[in-house]
């Protein structure tokens, strides 16, 4: 159960991450983790074209930021009413704010995304979708890959314990 709730609430404050590649182009200090999705569209463009789509941020950035905060803020409501001692509790006015923040956020970073690919060529657009394709691949390899390590931990984990139980104690 415990694993359940903290699934929902990490589920509840996730972004998508094309939204992210967007909305992150210029803030990579503040958003390390969005890196990863920027990396093929930045790779793909020409030092002139990284100026304009730093130019299209920079122009929208108060907004983004004003965005950003309104939904940490909402979060923050949301998990503090789901913590709260009450043991009965009504979220939908923090559930609601934090709806309207997440679309907000993700129409700012739509906006973005499609000012960004009109200054990229079709292919830079087809290089950076076949960039993105692969660390998608790899990613999916380096999840299979966690699951068979954790699989096989409890397996042995699993092993251990029955071991013990029918060992004669001394």
């Amino acid at each position: 159960m415990k694993r359940l709730v903290q699934l929902s609430l990490l589920a509840l404050v996730g972004t998508s991450a094309f939204g992210a590649l967007a909305a992150s182009a210029f803030h990579l200090e503040k958003h390390g983790a969005h890196a990863i999705e920027l990396a093929p569209l930045m790779s793909v463009l020409e030092p002139e074209q990284r100026r304009q789509l730093h130019a299209l941020f920079m122009s929208d950035r108060a907004h983004l930021d004003l965005l950003h905060e309104q939904l940490r803020q909402a979060r923050w409501a949301l998990i503090t009413k789901l913590l709260s001692p009450e043991k009965t509790i009504d979220p939908t006015p923090e559930v609601t704010k934090l709806k309207e923040a997440q679309a907000a956020l993700v129409d700012a970073r739509v906006r973005f995304a499609l000012e960004a690919r009109k200054i990229m060529s079709t292919q830079q657009l087809a290089r950076a979708s076949e960039l993105w394709a692969r660390w998608r691949s790899l990613r999916e390899q380096e999840r299979a890959l966690f699951e068979q390590v954790e699989t096989s931990g409890a397996a042995q984990h699993g092993q251990g314990e029955s071991s013990k139980a029918v060992s004669p104690v001394k």
